[in-house]
């Protein structure tokens, strides 16, 4: 391993007094300050992936339900009939920086990547890659699509080449079958 240097930059990431950024000309090496695990974005039909530089903080998990409301003569209140279930939503924030990401700028291109199709003379060859999302064991059976991706380039480097961004990723699941609340308690 052959570490060009470690430094504390104050401010880099907002709600962090400071993140040690590490930079480093060896791509496989792993730091012993180092140590978490890190999630990832992949792509589940050619395995491209996007590793995490710094797991996201939060994650929210939405969903919810539609329920048709029955109006009934003389009732204080409608009656509630289930219709069907809404998209599941994760949306969370990933930072990517020179440290960790060697090319920032192709790791921005691979993502907004995923929010396309494919074509070929004009005709729908593949629609936008199903993502598995690599974080421990809690969204290990599930696939999600890219639903939107906003890209904030934070840092530049004297070429201006961005080596620092903040994004904000929201990807919807992906269900081939219905779930039941029986599926959801496994």
């Amino acid at each position: 391993m052959s570490t060009i240097g470690a430094i504390n930059v104050p401010g880099v990431i907002p709600g962090m007094s400071s993140q040690k950024l590490f930079i480093s000309n060896n791509k496989s090496s792993q730091k012993s300050e180092d140590t978490e695990k890190k999630g990832a974005l992949v792509d589940s039909d050619n395995a491209t992936r996007i590793d995490f530089n710094i797991n996201p903080e939060s994650f929210q998990d939405n969903k919810s339900l539609n329920l048709s409301e029955i109006n009934i003569p003389g009732m204080s209140h409608p009656r509630l009939q289930f219709a069907n279930g809404s998209s599941r939503v994760l949306s969370f924030s990933l930072f990517l920086h020179y440290g960790a990401t060697k090319d920032v700028p192709n790791a921005i291109k691979i993502l907004q990547s995923w929010l396309y199709p494919e074509y070929e003379n004009g005709k729908l060859t593949k629609t936008p890659p199903k993502l598995l999302l690599v974080f421990g064991d809690t969204w290990a059976d599930e696939k999600w699509i890219l639903r939107s991706c906003n890209i904030n380039r934070q840092r530049f480097d004297k070429d201006l080449k961005c080596i620092l961004a903040e994004i904000s990723v929201e990807l919807i699941e992906y269900i081939e079958d219905s779930k039941s609340s029986k599926d959801i308690k496994k």
